[in-house]
């Protein structure tokens, strides 16, 4: 096995539960809503109301997706290793195998800021995957913040992997690239 020269693992902050509670508990109101109006009350709820099935079915694929989104964001994460052999990382459950990029592939790096919305639509999995073109920033993994590793590869391809830890990862990739 080849030595560790810098191990970081980022999962999502409390900010995206936050942001997600309200969201599931105004979901959760309007159907409230919906079932008193429709199935209490009698009256069709909307201007095109469903059946009290359909609307009893759809509340219920809505809320198994918000339980599947919610157990997706608590078990994700992002691992990002440095080796003597090259930058490794992995985002599971979404990639669950390293990645890996070897030194020869990489043309340039530099740690620097981002803007996670502007520049990629957010966090998580973003962009074009490498070797694709067409996104003027590249793909990004991240979970948080606002400093990444930015690789500049042979083939033209633009990828950043976010961390807490800019100086360190910077320390690592200038001693795995010299090694090499």
């Amino acid at each position: 096995m080849k030595k560790i020269l810098f191990k970081e693992e980022q999962k999502f902050g409390a900010k995206v539960y936050l942001i997600m509670l309200p969201v599931f508990i105004l979901i959760i109101v309007i159907f409230g809503i919906g079932f008193y109006k429709q199935l209490y009350l009698g009256e069709p709820w909307g201007d095109e109301p469903m059946t009290d099935n359909g609307l009893i079915f759809t509340f219920l694929l809505i809320i198994a997706f918000m339980i599947v989104l919610s157990v997706l964001m608590f078990k994700m994460k992002l691992i990002t290793e440095i080796r003597d052999d090259g930058l490794y990382f992995k985002y599971p459950p979404l990639i669950n195998k390293f990645r890996h990029f070897k030194p020869e592939i990489i043309e340039k790096y530099e740690v620097r800021k981002y803007r996670a919305i502007r520049e990629y639509g957010g966090y998580g999995l973003k962009g074009r995957k490498p070797g694709r073109r067409g996104r003027k920033y590249g793909m990004a993994y991240n979970v948080s913040g606002d400093t990444g590793l930015q690789l500049y590869l042979n083939d033209g391809t633009k990828v950043l992997i976010g961390t807490q830890r800019g100086e360190a990862i910077k320390y690592a990739m200038d001693k795995m690239m010299n090694k090499n």
